[in-house]
């Protein structure tokens, strides 16, 4: 679903803003974008006076609980930028051609573009070309062009043989769950670290107090200062203890009738349709083909994968 989409979902099913209004592609547009539900919150990007935005080096960042995984914000990030009008054409996210967007030169790293030729018989031929050297010259890329049908038969091919065949799948999840398992014990073990720390602060407070109680300190200045540091470092030692428990996440177990029943619907959903639906498909799982002179090169993330499968119960990717 594009941003337009999702605003007409949320209109046509009842769902308002904070304010009580009908959503707009404006507000969802910044929900999406906003990087504190990854974790990231940032300040002083724009410049009170003159309202220009102020330099990355001028920002001001810090870390809040995290409400959306990275992962999956980055790939919404790279969707919409994808999706962007001014960066990609309309025509190139919706178009009748397979694998425009995604299709590009293995030499100088640009799109790979429809170009057309007749033969002979007055028959149309369809080609992926570079359009670095359509536009200027072998001087600048070599170029090469490789037929239409081909390719896309090739890339689809591959997907289905390789990539969604269940024992496929299974060794591309279990390498995430396994980085995602070193990610955890990581984690576990910097929260083992700051709960000593929070329960250290607690007990200097504990400490302090119990001084006062008994009449061993006076609460003059000098004191006052030390118990204003002490409480300053407990809620700082709490606060990134709370943190990092908010970015630990329990183990995904993904049972493997869920698995082969994923890959039968992407097989599926690849090889019938219109050519647009086919097209969004790809792009969600794929975010390039490179062509080179012998062989394509085919660029993923298996994470993205994997949120694709655990989408409704792993039987509908999120994009459907």
């Amino acid at each position: 679903m594009g941003i337009k989409a999702i605003v007409n979902w949320l209109n046509a099913n009842g769902h308002r803003t904070r304010q009580g209004a009908t959503w707009g592609i404006g507000p969802v547009h910044v929900m999406l974008s906003n990087t504190v539900y990854a974790g990231v919150a940032r300040f002083n990007q724009v410049d009170s006076r003159t309202r220009t935005r102020k330099s990355e080096t001028e920002h001001v960042i810090a870390e809040v609980p995290i409400i959306i995984d990275p992962p999956i914000f980055e790939r919404v990030q790279s969707l919409l930028k994808a999706r962007n009008p001014r960066v990609n054409p309309p025509r190139i996210v919706s178009g009748p051609i397979l694998l425009t967007g995604l299709a590009y030169c293995a030499t100088c790293a640009s799109a790979m573009t429809l170009r057309t030729g007749t033969s002979k018989t007055g028959k149309v031929h369809k080609y992926y070309s570079c359009s670095t050297c359509a536009r200027q010259g072998k001087t600048v890329c070599k170029g090469r062009s490789i037929p239409m049908d081909k390719l896309d038969g090739l890339v689809t091919t591959h997907l289905l043989d390789r990539l969604f065949a269940p024992e496929r799948l299974e060794m591309l999840l279990a390498g995430v769950a396994a980085r995602r398992a070193e990610r955890s014990a990581a984690v576990d073990e910097r929260i083992g670290g700051l709960q000593d720390r929070a329960d250290e602060a607690d007990e200097r407070l504990r400490r302090l107090y119990k001084m006062v109680e008994d009449g061993l300190a006076d609460m003059d200045d000098l004191l006052k200062g030390r118990l204003a540091a002490l409480k300053a470092d407990r809620e700082t030692a709490h606060a990134a203890l709370a943190r990092a428990r908010g970015t630990n996440r329990a183990p995904i177990v993904i049972p493997g009738d869920k698995i082969a029943a994923f890959g039968r619907l992407m097989r599926d959903r690849l090889t019938t349709g219109e050519i647009p639906f086919r097209k969004a498909y790809l792009g969600a799982i794929i975010d390039r083909v490179e062509v080179d002179d012998r062989q394509l090169r085919i660029w993923g993330r298996k994470d993205v994968l994997e949120q694709a499968l655990l989408a409704n119960g792993g039987s509908i990717p999120p994009w459907a």
